[in-house]
C-alpha cells in the first residue's frame, strides 16, 4: 500500500504554538493543584517519612523559633543530639523559616508543611519552563517539558521527602543561571546563581546536593571543551573563573550549615558505610522495564504494598525512573537532533550516565565513584540519581517534540517509522506479559498474583503508547493544528502520570490524630516533669508507646528517635538494658505483656538523676577497656565515674554520698542552669549527651566539660555552693555564621558594582 503523500508544511504550520508566560505558569499551578487536590482539600495526607520524620523536625524547629529559641540542640530525641547541625533540619532554608509564623497553640499544623511541599512542585514547574525556554524550546512545548519534570515519577514518589522536593525544585533555575554565568560577561548570573544554589543546599538533602554539583561539573567540562576549541586558553580561563566563583559563593553562603554538619558527620552513624550497604536502593537491570511499565513489579505506596521486584518495598520509589510514555517517546525523538544540537548530546549523555550509575554493582561506574570520588561513599540508594535522568529527559522531550513540530517532508518518514516501531514494541511487550515470559518462576499462588499485576500494567502501557503515537503522528502529518495537538499531548501526559501516581502519597491517616493518640501518656509525663526532669524508654523491639520522634512534637525526653545522622554514642554500654536506662535517667519504661498482647509504662526506682555528684573516678585509655568496665559488676554509675581522660580531681571515694546537691533551676533546648553545693571536690555528672560545643560556666568562669560514662557530660566542681550554667555554643556554628554573613555582604556589593557597571551601556 502506497503511504499518503506528506505535504510540505506551510509557514503557518511551521509556527510553534505560543503561550504567554503567565498562561504557562497558571497551567503549571493548576496541574499541580489538581494532582494534589486530595491533600489540599484535606481528604488525604502525606505519609511515611513525612509523618514519622519531616513533620516532627519541622514542628520542633518552627515552635522553637516562635518561642525565640534558635534550636541548635534537640534534647528530646535519642537522649539529646545536635539539631541544627543535622543538615536535614533545614533551619535556615527561607520557606522553612516562614513556617514559624504559622505556629499556633504550641504546634505547627501539618497542613502548612504539606502546602509548602506542594508549592515547591509549582516552583519546580515554573523553573523548568524558563530553563526550557532558555535552551530554545518555546511556548507550549516548554510547558510540556515543565509538566514532564514537575510530575515525573521521581518527583511524585519523593513527595514524602520534604527536603528532596524543596531542594530540587530550584535545580532547573540553578542550571539556567550556571549556563548564563559561563556565557555572559555580567557578574550577576554568577552571584545570583551561587546564592540560589547555596539556598537550595540549605533545604537539607546532601545526596541531592552531591548530584546537583556533579551535574554542574559535567556541564562545566562540556562547556569548557567547547570554549577551548573556540577561543583557546583565554576563554577557558574565563569560564573556569566564573564556574569557580559560582561554586565558591554557594559553599560560602551555606557555611552556617555546612561547618556544623561537617563537625557532626564523623560522630554520626553515617560516618562510614560499607560498599555493600551502599547497594541498597540500586537499580536492577530488570527494572529498566519500568521506564515503560512503571508498576510492572507492583507498587508500594500509601494505599498498600504489592511490590514483588528486587530489593525491599521501598526500592519501588528509590528506583523510579518513570517520566510518562509521551515524554519517553518525545525524548527518543530528540535522538534525531543529536548531531545538530550539542546540548541534546550532553543531556543524552547525562541520561546514560544516570542509568549506568543507578545500576550500582551491576555496572562499574558507581563503584568507581564510591571508592575514588569524595562524598559518594557516604550514601546508599544510587537509584536516587534518577533526578539527573528526569531533568535531562524533561529537556530532551521538549527538544524532541519541537523537532517533530518543525519537521518537513524529509523528516516525516523517519518519524513515522519511529512511531510505528514504538507501537510494535508496546504490542510485543504486552504479548510477552500475557504469555508469562516476563514473570519469574515461582509458586502457583504468587505466580497468579504477579501475572495479574504484569498483564494489567502492560495493557495500560500499550494503550498509552498507541494513543501517544497517534497524537504524535497526527502532529507530524499535520492532521491537526499544532496548538490542539500539543494541548492534547499535555493532557495525555498528565493523565499518564496521574494514573501512575495520584494516590501514591494519599494516606488516610491524619497526622494530628496520629500524634494525639497517646494524649493521656503525654499529659502524665508533663505533669511528672513539673516536679522532676526525667526520660522515657518508649520502645522495645517493634512495640512503641510513643512514636520515635514524638519527643520533638510534645517536648518529652525520649531515649528513642530517628534521624540519619544519629550519634554513634547515644547509648552507653551496660550489663543489662535496665542498667543502661538507669544511667540515662529513664524513669518510665515500656513494659510488654506478651500474654495479653498489650504494653504500658512502668515506673523505675533505680534511675540516675539528671544531675548528681560523684566522688570516685576511673580513667581508661581505650574504648575496649572502658566498655568492659561498664558492662561489669564493678561499675556503679551512682558512685563511680568512667572517664577517657583525667578530669583534674583524682577522686577515689566509691561510697555513695547524698550530701552533694544539684538542682536544675532552668532548662531550655540549648542551655540549663544548676544550683549546686558539695562539701568536697567532686564531679557533677549530667545525664546529658556529650558533644563538642557544650560549655560550662561555674560561677561565671568557663570550665572544661569531660566525657563520662561513654556518652555523658561531667564537670569538675570544687567544694562549696555554685551556680553552673551549661550552654551549647559550638564554634563551628559561630564561624559558619560569620562566613555566611560576610558572603552575603560581598555578594550585595558585587551586585551593586555589576549593576552600576552595566547602567551606562543600557543607557
Amino acid at each position: 500500500m502506497t503511504p499518503p503523500k506528506h505535504k510540505q508544511p506551510t509557514e503557518e504550520q511551521r509556527t510553534l504554538p505560543q503561550l504567554r508566560d503567565w498562561q504557562a505558569i497558571a497551567a503549571i499551578c493548576a496541574a499541580v493543584a489538581f494532582f494534589f487536590r486530595d491533600i489540599l482539600l484535606a481528604k488525604a495526607y502525606f505519609w511515611e517519612d513525612f509523618l514519622y520524620y519531616f513533620y516532627p523536625v519541622r514542628n520542633f524547629a518552627a515552635v522553637s523559633m516562635a518561642k525565640g529559641e534558635l534550636p541548635l540542640w534537640n534534647p528530646y530525641t535519642l537522649n539529646g543530639m545536635p539539631f541544627q547541625a543535622d543538615i536535614q533540619s533545614g533551619i535556615f532554608y527561607l520557606p522553612n523559616l516562614l513556617l514559624t509564623f504559622f505556629v499556633s497553640g504550641g504546634r505547627l499544623n501539618f497542613y502548612w508543611l504539606e502546602l509548602e511541599i506542594i508549592l515547591h512542585y509549582m516552583l519546580a514547574g515554573v523553573c523548568m519552563y524558563y530553563l526550557a525556554k532558555h535552551f530554545g524550546i518555546t511556548g507550549m512545548v516548554a510547558l510540556f517539558s515543565a509538566l514532564v519534570y514537575t510530575l515525573s515519577g521521581f518527583m511524585i514518589v519523593h513527595a514524602i521527602h520534604q527536603v528532596v522536593i524543596c531542594q530540587i525544585a530550584w535545580f532547573p533555575l540553578i542550571i539556567l543561571l550556571f549556563h548564563k554565568a559561563l556565557n555572559e560577561r555580567s557578574l550577576q548570573p554568577m552571584i545570583i546563581g551561587g546564592l540560589i544554589l547555596g539556598h537550595a543546599v540549605l533545604a537539607g538533602y546532601p545526596q541531592m546536593s552531591l548530584y546537583v554539583y556533579l551535574f554542574l561539573l559535567f556541564f562545566f567540562l562540556f562547556e569548557l571543551v567547547r570554549t577551548w576549541r573556540a577561543s583557546g586558553w583565554k576563554g577557558s580561563a574565563g569560564i573556569s573563573a566564573k564556574a569557580a566563583g559560582f561554586i565558591v559563593i554557594a559553599f560560602a553562603v551555606t557555611a552556617i550549615q555546612l561547618l556544623p554538619t561537617i563537625e557532626l558527620a564523623p560522630q554520626s552513624q553515617r560516618a562510614e558505610i560499607s560498599y555493600q550497604k551502599s547497594q541498597e536502593g540500586v537499580l536492577s537491570p530488570a527494572q529498566l522495564v519500568t521506564l515503560v511499565v512503571p508498576k510492572f513489579f507492583g507498587q508500594s505506596g500509601a494505599q498498600g504494598n504489592t511490590y514483588w521486584g528486587p530489593g525491599l518495598y521501598w526500592a519501588y520509589w528509590e528506583t523510579c525512573f518513570y517520566i510518562g510514555i509521551g515524554a519517553l517517546l518525545c525524548t527518543l525523538l530528540a535522538l534525531f537532533l543529536i548531531r545538530r544540537n550539542r546540548y541534546v548530546a550532553f543531556f543524552f549523555g547525562m541520561i546514560l550516565f544516570s542509568l549506568f550509575f543507578a545500576l550500582g554493582e551491576n555496572f562499574f561506574i558507581h563503584k568507581l565513584f564510591f571508592y575514588y570520588m569524595p562524598g559518594f561513599d557516604k550514601f546508599r540508594n544510587p537509584g536516587r540519581i534518577s533526578l539527573l535522568f528526569s531533568i535531562s529527559a524533561a529537556l530532551l522531550s521538549g527538544f524532541g517534540l519541537q523537532y517533530l513540530l518543525q519537521s518537513g517532508s524529509a523528516e516525516f518518514k523517519k518519524i513515522r517509522n519511529f512511531l510505528g516501531g514504538a507501537a510494535i514494541c508496546g504490542a510485543v511487550l504486552t504479548f510477552a506479559a500475557y504469555q508469562g515470559f516476563l514473570q519469574p518462576m515461582t509458586n502457583a499462588q504468587l505466580y497468579e498474583q504477579i501475572s495479574s499485576i504484569v498483564t494489567s500494567e502492560a495493557k495500560i502501557a500499550l494503550l498509552l503508547i498507541v494513543v501517544v503515537a497517534a497524537v504524535l503522528y497526527a502532529l507530524a502529518a499535520r492532521k491537526i493544528s499544532l496548538t490542539v495537538g500539543v494541548a492534547v499531548l499535555c493532557i495525555v501526559q498528565f493523565f499518564d502520570v496521574h494514573l501512575f501516581g495520584f494516590d501514591q502519597n494519599n494516606h488516610a491517616l491524619n497526622p494530628e490524630t496520629y500524634y494525639n493518640r497517646p494524649a493521656e501518656v503525654i499529659a502524665m509525663l508533663r505533669q511528672d516533669g513539673e516536679a522532676e526532669i526525667t526520660r522515657i524508654n518508649a520502645r522495645q523491639g517493634s512495640a512503641m508507646v510513643l512514636d520515635r520522634n514524638q519527643g520533638m512534637v510534645d517536648r518529652v525526653f525520649m531515649m528513642e528517635g530517628y534521624t540519619p545522622l544519629a550519634l554513634q554514642r547515644y547509648l552507653p554500654p551496660g550489663k543489662s538494658w535496665d542498667k543502661v536506662c538507669d544511667l540515662m535517667n529513664a524513669k518510665f519504661r515500656i513494659q510488654i505483656d506478651e500474654r495479653n498482647r498489650s504494653m504500658s509504662l512502668a515506673t523505675a526506682t533505680s534511675y540516675n538523676a539528671r544531675a548528681q555528684f560523684v566522688y570516685d573516678e576511673r580513667v581508661f585509655s581505650d574504648e575496649g577497656s572502658l566498655r568492659s568496665f561498664m558492662e561489669s559488676d564493678a561499675f556503679n554509675p551512682a558512685t563511680t565515674l568512667a572517664l577517657e581522660e583525667p578530669g583534674g580531681l583524682s577522686l577515689h571515694d566509691s561510697v555513695r554520698h547524698d550530701d552533694g546537691k544539684a538542682a536544675i533551676t532552668s532548662y531550655a533546648t540549648g542551655a540549663l542552669t544548676i544550683e549546686a553545693s558539695t562539701p568536697r571536690d567532686g564531679y557533677l555528672l549530667l545525664s546529658e549527651i556529650y558533644y563538642p560545643g557544650w560549655k560550662a560556666y561555674v560561677d561565671g568562669a568557663e570550665t572544661k566539660i569531660f566525657r563520662a560514662d561513654w556518652t555523658l557530660r561531667t564537670i569538675p566542681v570544687k567544694s562549696g555552693s555554685h551556680r553552673i550554667d551549661v550552654r551549647f555554643e559550638p564554634d563551628s556554628f559561630r564561624r559558619g555564621m560569620w562566613i555566611t554573613i560576610v558572603t552575603l555582604a560581598l555578594c550585595s556589593a558585587g551586585m551593586v558594582y555589576s549593576t552600576k557597571r552595566r547602567s551606562p551601556q543600557s543607557a
